[in-house]
């Protein structure tokens, strides 16, 4: 164990350095006696011996020095002599710190703060068992119910389905399933009173096998079981959230086995999940609560989803095997045995004579495993791209925060060159010299990284509120994990060695000549100045990107907010609300329609009311597909439409302009014939010669089947996305002409000579109340809570917000990006500039006896600023020609995040070299007009 034996004998000397020092000195004393008595034994006296023995040592301190320097100890002792050394002379310069620390404490900062949400999007894998063995089957981007598709389709499969995929799953370890949406349901907590206010959480529905498959085990209590999942309507138990626990019941360690209301019906709670679990699916906002799929119709108030002809609804994940998470041949074979499955059931499903061509059809049709170590995540699949570029942006601010630094550290090393030279010269290393270097170097990058680590902090915790668009509770979080804790040290490290070293090298190569020469004349020659300068030309070279890169975003963004999305999009105000959370059935659905629209009609400045099933822009959709009258479809012609339902007023309240014919009115009625509105893609497209007013549609959905007569044609409007080009066909349908009674769903065919059961229509619920004002309508808002409040105080408004606010949702992310790029190049440009000035004044006092010389010689003050301000020119001319074609070539990755405009638009690349070279311009002209005020006599005289 020598290792332990110098290890304990270095501590020791380190912390008890003065006793190691009388030991050398009595070692050393003792070494000269023996000398000294040896050399007498040869014949000298006792005078010569001991001067002879101490000429024989030398310098007692230069051999004590050599002795503690060749231990690992003396090494530590030095590099904590070095740390003592940088930390004074960086207090020393006070200003220069607190520059620097800055400059690196927004670069690393910002990084830090895009890689914090990067990492947990992107990168962080499920804090489960084994999370590189799960598989989601199919993209699981898209969510809601559907029906008429097959197996797999937008990641979607029925209930039955999955049912016979987890009692038979193959090679696989295991398959579960779970609710692809989380709707918020209404929730009273255990001890609750019933005139207590309930609560809004998102309950997620998954399968028995849901938990144990996953990898994940409860914080308290038990998961979910297949027991529980055994049959419809039983299995009335749910797991919470650890927020959920924390926030809403206290975290109170006795509450298992407590009953908690789930839209009026109890359920047990029977565990908590860990803090960092929050389910396979990583929406924005995490689920709180957990219920077998089993109690469906309870939790989504919906009739059953549960039977052999239920909707698809349900997301599928399954555990590899071992051997095919990590074999491309096996992992094969589970994808060929999915495939099979999916095959037969889709014929199975068809249930009639299957022609050739649908055979291949069906035989091409295919489900793909996707890895899912990181979970199934909407904010990756809607953030992804735009972090890696809000990535690479704080890279590009962080490359210049360093070009700056290694600036401000080369103009500290020419200035401390006598200092230098004079430790050179009392027997200092150029290695020692070199180190001191460097480990200032890594001192400003560590304690600017751990000022960054606070700005990101903060910045992370903004940046997280805005993605979140005050949804609530999201499983994001700002605080740095120790991946981001190590990205930072990296990012630290790997700063202070690339852009240290360079001034590091030119202060160990300082001669000795220094000590007796002018220090500004010896090094004023050019290739003094050519590090500083290339790094001045990056920084151009870089802030013309960043800028190029914010204009075309900006330009984006106000191309897609300003274009006409088909409807008045201002002076309206949205809201959402649910009755079925607070019990109303689809009978009480017109009384209560008919009060609310009284009701918001009365409010002073509300200059129309209606209510829709959805707004005119929604990231969810009703849709179907119809047959209309007088037309026939073309071989796989997709005849499929979004739908609304809304009330009277809508058309004028949406501001949605009515081309031919009329609106939907208050007068279409249970008692008048079945009307509907077309949007003007449907009129091209079926009948482009005109004649589809008083045509009828028939909806493929039962419970708004029709027939429903076309009465009117409304203007084409954006319906999900502002970028769509492709405008769908949509239909209205009027509120208040919705049947009350409908087949009961999915139940399969009916029995011949038996009547088709019925049951309350679920459609006749409004989801979405709008109003129009003659002014502000967010000052409104307070208005509109009061009246939903006094038509019924248990009401709840899921949310409201103006049009302005709703349509800014659907650009959150290029919003995001625009911003936060418009931001850093800023930062970037004001960091550029800074480099530069700093650059060009250093020159301006290293030349201060040149230019006295000029002037008294009689050049002229416009001589001597020209000569400053030509070379900051040239270096903008040097950044601008090589900075463009890198520019265009980068820019070209951007063309799909762009409207509007192409990935070269001239206007944007003017504006930021017009902008760049302003600011050059700036930034030299203020140490070049010092130059020119130079008085000659006081410049000859300096030094």
């Amino acid at each position: 164990m020598t290792w332990l034996r110098n290890l304990t004998h270095g501590l020791r000397s380190l912390i008890h350095k003065p006793s190691v020092d009388r030991e050398l000195d009595e070692e050393l004393a003792a070494f000269a006696a023996a000398s000294a008595a040896d050399k007498q034994r040869s014949g000298m006296s006792a005078r010569e011996a001991r001067r002879a023995a101490r000429a024989e040592i030398g310098s007692m301190g230069a051999v004590k020095h050599q002795v503690w320097s060749s231990r690992w100890e003396g090494t530590f002792d030095a590099i904590l002599q070095d740390t003592r050394f940088s930390l004074r002379m960086l207090l020393k310069s006070p200003g220069f710190t607190f520059v620097a620390l800055l400059s690196l404490a927004l670069g690393i900062g910002a990084n830090t703060a895009i890689f914090t949400l990067l990492n947990q999007v992107l990168l962080q894998n499920l804090p489960v068992e084994h999370p590189e063995q799960l598989v989601t089957l199919g993209e699981t981007s898209s969510s809601g119910v559907a029906g008429g598709i097959d197996l797999g389709d937008y990641g979607l499969f029925p209930w039955y389905f999955a049912r016979q995929l987890a009692s038979d799953h193959g090679p696989f370890q295991g398959i579960a399933s779970y609710c692809s949406f989380s709707d918020k349901a209404s929730i009273r907590l255990p001890g609750s009173a019933s005139t207590d206010a309930a609560i809004l959480a998102p309950v997620t529905l998954v399968s028995g096998n849901y938990f144990d498959l996953i990898g994940a085990h409860p914080f308290l209590g038990r998961a979910i079981n297949n027991t529980d999942d055994a049959t419809p309507g039983s299995g009335a138990v749910v797991v919470l959230s650890y927020h959920f626990w924390q926030e809403q019941l206290s975290a109170n360690p006795n509450i298992l086995g407590k009953t908690l209301t789930v839209n009026g019906t109890p359920f047990a709670i029977v565990g908590i999940m860990p803090p960092s679990f929050h389910g396979l699916k990583q929406d924005l906002v995490a689920a709180d609560l957990w219920t077998p799929i089993s109690m469906q119709p309870q939790v989504l108030s919906q009739a059953s989803f549960l039977t052999r002809d239920g909707p698809y609804f349900l997301q599928l994940f399954a555990r590899l095997s071992p051997q095919a998470a990590n074999d491309k041949a096996a992992f094969a074979q589970s994808q060929a045995w999915l495939d099979q499955q999916i095959r037969t059931g889709i014929r199975a499903n068809d249930a009639t004579q299957i022609t050739p061509a649908r055979e291949g059809e069906i035989a091409r049709h295919t489900v793909p495993l996707i890895p899912a170590a990181r979970g199934a995540s909407f904010l990756r699949s809607r953030y992804g791209a735009s972090l890696w570029i809000l990535m690479g942006v704080v890279g590009l601010v962080l490359l210049i925060a360093c070009a700056n630094l290694a600036n401000f550290l080369l103009a500290r090393a020419t200035a401390r060159q006598r200092e230098l030279a004079t430790r050179l010269a009392l027997g200092s290393s150029r290695i020692r010299i070199l180190r001191q270097s460097l480990i200032e170097t890594l001192l400003l990058s560590l304690l600017g990284g751990a000022l960054g680590l606070t700005l990101a902090f903060v910045a992370t915790r903004v940046l997280i509120a805005y993605v979140s668009n005050g949804e609530g509770y999201t499983a994001l979080s700002p605080t740095p994990d120790p991946a981001v804790l190590l990205f930072t040290l990296g990012v630290c490290v790997t700063t202070a060695l690339l852009f240290g070293i360079a001034p590091a090298l030119t202060a160990a190569r300082t001669g000795a000549g220094s000590l007796t020469s002018n220090t500004r004349v010896s090094t004023a020659g050019r290739s003094a100045q050519l590090l500083p300068k290339s790094l001045v030309a990056a920084q151009v070279i870089l802030s013309l990107l960043l800028l190029i890169t914010a204009g075309l975003f900006l330009r984006t963004l106000q191309n897609l907010q300003d274009q006409d999305f088909g409807f008045d999009s201002s002076h309206l105000l949205i809201a959402w609300i649910n009755p079925k959370l607070v019990g109303y059935k689809p009978s009480q659905t017109p009384a209560l329609h008919q009060s609310l629209l009284e009701r918001i009609s009365a409010i002073p400045g509300v200059r129309s009311a209606a209510l829709a099933a959805a707004p005119p822009m929604s990231s969810g959709n009703w849709s179907s597909s119809f047959k209309i009258e007088g037309y026939t479809p073309g071989p796989k012609e997709s005849m499929n439409s979004v739908l609304n339902r809304v009330s009277g007023q809508y058309f004028e309240t949406a501001g949605i302009p009515i081309i031919t014919g009329r609106a939907i009115g208050d007068s279409d009625t249970q008692t008048t014939g079945k009307v509907a509105i077309i949007n003007e893609s449907a009129a091209r497209r079926f009948f482009p010669k005109g004649g589809i007013i008083g045509r009828n549609i028939t909806i493929d959905i039962d419970s708004v089947k029709g027939p429903w007569r076309i009465v009117g044609i409304a203007r084409d409007t954006k319906n999900i996305d502002p970028r769509q080009t492709d405008q769908p066909i949509m239909i209205w349908i009027p509120l208040a002409q919705i049947p009350p009674m409908a087949p009961v769903a999915f139940v399969g065919p009916p029995t011949p000579g038996q009547p088709v059961p019925q049951e309350e229509n679920q459609d006749r619920f409004a989801s979405v109340i709008l109003a129009r004002t003659t002014g502000d309508p967010a000052k409104t808002i307070a208005d509109l809570r009061s009246a939903v409040t006094q038509v019924d105080p248990n009401l709840p408004i899921i949310d409201i917000r103006t049009i302005e606010q709703h349509i800014g949702g659907f650009m959150t992310q290029l919003t995001l990006v625009s911003r936060l790029c418009g931001f850093f190049s800023i930062l970037a440009l004001v960091l550029a500039a800074i480099g530069l000035y700093g650059v060009m004044s250093y020159s301006v006092v290293r030349r201060t006896s040149e230019i006295g010389i000029r002037l008294a010689l009689g050049a002229q003050a416009q001589t001597v600023l020209w000569m400053i301000l030509r070379e900051s020119l040239l270096l903008l001319i040097i950044g601008v020609a090589v900075g463009l074609p890198l520019t265009l070539s980068l820019t070209r990755l951007l063309r799909d995040q762009l409207y509007g405009l192409t990935a070269t638009d001239p206007i944007t690349f003017a504006g930021a070299i017009a902008v760049v070279a302003l600011i050059t311009v700036v930034a030299a002209w203020l140490p070049a007009r010092r130059a020119a005020k130079v008085d000659p006599m006081i410049a000859l005289r300096c030094e």
